[in-house]
């Protein structure tokens, strides 16, 4: 196992979690009569995967390196500007562009004003513990070991999209609405500024947590994936557009980049 620490996580990181929502779908299907509550997945199923992964591959060290990096906060002030800002700047725009066309962003139906704090926290927290801990925290490290940041981003965007598969298939869920084809290309555009951000922030899984949640707020308020076909795609031809940009500085970026949890002190401020 400790020779083969992305093929225990990933094999991990897909069984678990796929187990939770199949119970949902063969309980759709009239194959069982109860399901386990699908926010398992994330909560239990991708979290005991990411934990058990590094103690079996590992040991301490490596499970010590995924709890530093939740804690890493001290990181150039424009990293957590980046991580805050630049979603909703992509909504704006794609919501621009769609407008122009015929087709604008039904703002604050799927999430009100009122619910943009409880959404945001929620949402930060959850992904700090769960998703990123896993997808940026465990693997893109270990991946970037193999290959330079900006082919790892890919790799790992590829199998974090076809991860959300299940949900496609699941009717009160959000893929399950949209096309699984421009979903994966939004993943992928996604993972790949993560990675850029994640790499310049020192490795930092609170700063990728950031980014991720303000996202998933920023969609579901703006209604840049729910206000029709043409804008969603119209969405993720902006977000592939803002990967494409990113893309040479991550390529150029040294593979153990913030690899270490003592890659960057914890405490002092760091340069970008």
């Amino acid at each position: 196992m400790k020779r083969h620490p992305l093929l225990v996580f990933f094999v991990l990181a897909f069984l678990l979690p796929w187990l939770v929502w199949g119970t949902t779908i063969a309980e759709n299907a009239g194959m069982l009569s109860w399901h386990i509550p699908q926010s398992l997945a994330f909560w239990l199923g991708l979290t005991i995967a990411t934990y058990t992964a590094a103690a079996l591959t590992g040991g301490w060290p490596a499970v010590k390196d995924l709890l530093l990096r939740l804690i890493r906060v001290r990181v150039a002030v424009w990293w957590y500007a980046a991580a805050l800002l630049l979603t909703p700047v992509l909504a704006l725009v794609a919501g621009s562009l769609g407008a122009l066309v015929g087709q604008p962003a039904l703002a604050g139906v799927a999430l009100p004003v009122s619910g943009l704090a409880g959404a945001l926290l929620l949402n930060i927290w959850m992904w700090l513990i769960t998703e990123e801990t896993a997808w940026r925290g465990y693997a893109l490290p270990r991946l970037q070991r193999r290959m330079n940041p900006l082919v790892a981003s890919l790799v790992l965007g590829v199998a974090w999209g076809v991860w959300h598969l299940p949900l496609f298939f699941i009717a009160d869920t959000f893929q399950a609405g949209i096309p699984f084809a421009g979903f994966l290309l939004s993943t992928i555009a996604t993972s790949v500024i993560i990675g850029w951000i994640f790499n310049h922030a020192h490795g930092s899984v609170l700063i990728a947590a950031l980014f991720h949640g303000v996202t998933d707020v920023a969609i579901a308020f703006s209604g840049a994936m729910s206000s029709g076909m043409l804008l969603f795609w119209v969405f993720v031809a902006v977000q592939v557009l803002a990967a494409a940009a990113v893309a040479p500085d991550l390529a150029r970026m040294p593979r153990d980049i913030g690899q270490r949890a003592d890659a960057a002190p914890l405490l002092t401020a760091q340069p970008g």
